[in-house]
């Protein structure tokens, strides 16, 4: 099984024009892999929701009718005074299965190991799935500490029966940047990540995200221990979506 999962981001995407696309790809790819090959993941943003649920229960077409809904983010607190912030109690009742936990962006702005580990929790207890985001800056590759910094986030994480049911390494500095980090460092930081998984005895896939694109996929799916992407820009636009996974496969 491969795992492709879109990150919209805050960014405005026109559903029609996207199912449309996407769907047009599908219709004239033969041999489009099928739903048991690879599984199709939309993190959205929740205003989108009740129309691009209604779109997939809607659809015709079995590929699209699989897709899977998740969240960008959801709040390490159960309710309360936190204006702006969105619950796992909220996220389950509205029919969302999970969320990404840990994304770069969010972690540049306060959310530290702590924080990403009670985000964690917090879907647990609710039964959700997270898709749990590692990755180190330049300045750390640079300083030859990548191995102790991407340690300590998972360390950080894996506790308390809390673990990565999808776990994404993206290198912060090639994240939306259009530089795209070299098979030899992918590798390295994949050993890494297999060698604390295995210690740990915890079975998930790992993802690779960093200006994922049509032009790259079919490296970095090749790149031995990666088992999925996670795609921001490209994943806007559903033809390029489409067409990343129908390469995602090999």
């Amino acid at each position: 099984m491969k795992y492709l999962v879109a990150n919209w981001k805050m960014n405005s995407v026109d559903l029609d024009l996207w199912e449309k696309k996407f769907l047009k790809v599908i219709d004239s790819e033969k041999d489009f892999p099928k739903s048991h090959e690879v599984k199709l993941i939309v993190c959205l943003n929740l205003y989108d929701y009740q129309l691009f649920s209604k779109k997939i229960q809607s659809s015709k077409n079995q590929i699209f009718q699989n897709i899977i809904l998740y969240a960008q983010d959801v709040s390490r607190y159960e309710e309360g005074a936190h204006t702006g912030q969105i619950s796992s109690h909220y996220l389950k009742n509205i029919g969302l299965e999970g969320s990404i936990v840990g994304h770069s962006e969010l972690r540049e702005n306060g959310d530290t190991e702590n924080i990403v580990f009670q985000k964690g929790l917090k879907l647990k207890e609710q039964g959700l799935s997270n898709i749990f985001c590692i990755g180190e800056d330049l300045a750390t590759l640079e300083s030859s500490e990548k191995k102790s910094f991407l340690l300590n986030q998972l360390e950080a994480f894996c506790k308390k029966d809390v673990e990565p049911n999808l776990l994404a390494y993206e290198p912060i500095w090639a994240i939306g940047t259009g530089i795209e980090a070299d098979s030899e460092n992918i590798k390295s930081s994949v050993s890494i990540i297999n060698d604390f998984l295995e210690q740990k005895k915890i079975n998930t896939s790992i993802l690779y995200g960093g200006s994922v694109s049509v032009e790259n996929i079919h490296e970095i799916i090749s790149i031995p221990g990666i088992e999925g992407c996670l795609v921001g820009n490209s994943s806007l636009d559903g033809e390029q979506f489409a067409i990343i996974a129908s390469k995602i496969t090999g």
